[in-house]
Formats: C-alpha cells, structure tokens, sequence
C-alpha cells in the first residue's frame, strides 16, 4: 500500500506509526458517537462505540493486508474478511432494540452502531477514505445534536418518557393519577399495569398497582414542580421518570 495523504499528511499504514495512528483516530471517532448515545442513557455507550469502531478499523486493515499479499503471503481478495463486519455488525445492533407494547425503542443506537462500524471500515481502508470516515463522524454527530433538537423544536415525533409509578387502588387512585397528568398538560399514550408484588388482594385497603406509562412532557415542563406535585398526592406511593 503506497503512503497516502490524510488531510494533508503522509501516512504509511503499513508503518507501525501509520497502524497506531489509523486505531488512534478510529477511537476518537467512534467516542464522539457513543459519548452523545450514552450521554442520552442508552446501553451501548462510549465503550461500545469505541470498540466497535476500532474493532471494524483492526478487521479492515487486515483484510487490505492479506488482499496485498504482503509477507510473502499469497494474494486474495481485500474486501472478503470486512465484508463480514457489515453483517455480522447487525446482530450486535439488534441487541440495542427493545419493544414495549407498541414502542420500539433503540433504533437510533443501533443505527449509530452500524455507522460506526462504515467509519471503522474507511479509516482501516486507506488514509485517504479516513479523510471520508472524520466527515461521516461530523455528518453523524450533526444528525444526532443538532437534527433531534430541531425534532422536538417543530415536534416531527412526540418526545417520549417513562413514568413508573406504584399506586393504591383506593379511591380510583389510577384514575385520579390519570387525570392529575391531563391536567398538567402531560399526554399519555401508552399505559401498562399489573398489581405490586406485595400488594394483597384479600385486603382492598392495602391493594397496590404498578403503573408504567409513556408520557409526551409539555415544553414548559419543570422536574422540580412535578416531583413536588406527585410527593402530595396520597394516592402515589413512588415515583420514577426517565
């Protein structure tokens, strides 16, 4: 492989330096991604990202150095072994997708997951398409940042929460939460219940109910007087919202 330019500077990437440098920037890039996705609480985080984008980048430069026939080696094909990474890439990515009733979450993560892994691939390819994989990760990070804020400022897609509660059953205390929630603005589409684990139905007074629900927040929406407003309620046992 002759010495390429990247951005301007000679790389050899069969030089130790030029390896060490092509992992290096395969780091960087697939950290960006996966600081933004674990920044947002999702599972496959920076070290994912990271791995997955120096994994992609080491599987890469192997392939384009067996296909070379470099050693001594015989010659073969460059793009057979990455090849497999764009598949097999896939099963990783399906790991990231949850399914609650009818909501689909994860689809992004395993999106930036597969991206990461094309941006490992250019950079382990040659220093010229690294130069392709640095304005992919830009491309990326811009679609992540910028693009979703302008999402929920021109609300293309309600932007959904997770509110778990345990509630008791006395005096419509589910409905009462319901209606409480309406009232503040907070749309509910999306309710799942089922009696707490302790709750003892022989005794009506002290019956409890789990309540798990996706919530769309109001744009003028406060944590603080929302925590407040549940706390008073005598018919919310606990609380958590994601």
């Amino acid at each position: 492989m002759p010495s390429e330019s990247f951005f301007g500077i000679h790389i050899d990437m069969l030089s130790l330096s030029g390896r060490l440098f092509a992992l290096l920037i395969a780091m960087l890039c697939g950290g960006l991604i996966g600081l933004e996705r674990q920044y947002h609480g999702n599972a496959a985080g920076l070290r994912t990202h990271i791995l997955v984008c120096v994994g992609s980048t080491i599987i890469t430069m192997t392939s384009v150095e067996i296909g070379m026939g470099v050693r001594g080696g015989n010659r073969g094909d460059p793009g057979h072994i990455a090849a497999q990474i764009v598949s097999g890439i896939g099963f990783l990515g399906a790991g990231t997708i949850m399914r609650e009733g009818v909501n689909v979450h994860g689809l992004t993560t395993a999106a930036s997951i597969w991206a990461v892994a094309g941006i490992g691939i250019s950079i382990g390819a040659s220093p010229h398409l690294g130069e392709l994989g640095i304005m992919a990760t830009i491309v990326v990070m811009v679609t992540l940042l910028l693009l979703t804020q302008l999402e929920k400022m021109l609300k293309f897609k309600p932007t959904s929460s997770r509110l778990e509660l345990e509630v008791r059953e006395t005096d419509h205390g589910p409905a009462r939460l319901l209606d409480l929630l309406s009232s503040k603005g907070i749309t509910v589409f999306g309710v799942r219940s089922e009696p707490a684990g302790d709750s003892k139905p022989t005794d009506p007074m002290n019956a409890r109910r789990l309540m798990h629900l996706r919530v769309e927040l109001p744009r003028t929406f406060d944590r603080n007087q929302f925590n407040t407003l549940l706390a008073e309620e005598e018919c919310i046992i606990s609380f958590h919202l994601d």
